[in-house]
């Protein structure tokens, strides 16, 4: 197990042990990590040191202690100067944050006073909340963003990424998962529904940046 897995999994035991676990979704690349319990052949490309963990409910997100727990593993809890965003640093350089949907204060930040952190407030982070899925990891419940939300979200956003190779990083990513969406009925099916649950103004910018990318999302 290469030491970023373990770093994984030192901050879902963090998590875990303050009961803050079940208040978050893992989103990003590391969703990537958990597909292999979804799709069979889905071989994980995870190579990032960054864990997003994203608050579908702030409000009601409460962690016991978890400042103290995940410094037992070695992570130390930095707030930056700018902005006040909490990072969760260990000792190998692995990083952890938080994002949540900007509130009426449209605020690039927000305290969540229940795991004393401050989030990252982005926009059209909602997709990561919706559909997404336990799966079953040692002996935790594990919640991540499902595929297709994945999917939708990262072409959502690809245009205002940056730097230019996190954009054609997260294009391949679409694409690998893409497959094994396309493989299955049920996802398929999915893919259609939540897609039209989107704004028209997404719908356009998916489509737009799935041309662009030369992705066939539908067929």
């Amino acid at each position: 197990m290469k030491n970023y897995e373990k770093e994984m999994i030192n901050v879902i035991r963090a998590l875990d042990e303050s009961q803050a676990l079940k208040h978050v979704v893992i989103t990003g690349s590391w969703a990537l990590y958990f597909y292999s319990n979804i799709f069979n052949g889905f071989v994980p490309r995870t190579e990032t040191t960054d864990l997003d963990l994203y608050l579908p409910n702030p409000k009601k997100a409460i962690g016991e202690n978890l400042s103290t727990k995940m410094r037992q593993y070695t992570y130390k809890k930095n707030n930056d100067y700018l902005t006040g965003k909490t990072t969760f640093l260990s000792e190998d350089g692995f990083s952890v944050e938080f994002l949540v949907v900007p509130d009426r204060t449209m605020s690039n930040t927000i305290k969540i006073e229940g795991l004393d952190v401050v989030a990252e407030a982005l926009p059209k982070t909602a997709p990561l909340g919706w559909n997404s899925i336990s799966v079953c990891f040692e002996n935790w419940m594990i919640n991540i963003v499902s595929p297709v939300s994945f999917v939708l979200q990262k072409l959502l956003i690809n245009k205002e990424r940056k730097p230019e190779y996190k954009k054609i990083k997260d294009i391949d990513a679409v694409i690998y998962v893409l497959g094994f969406i396309k493989a299955s009925k049920k996802y398929q099916e999915e893919l259609v529904a939540s897609f039209e649950t989107y704004p028209k103004k997404w719908k356009k910018t998916i489509l737009e940046t799935a041309k662009e990318n030369r992705i066939n999302l539908f067929k």
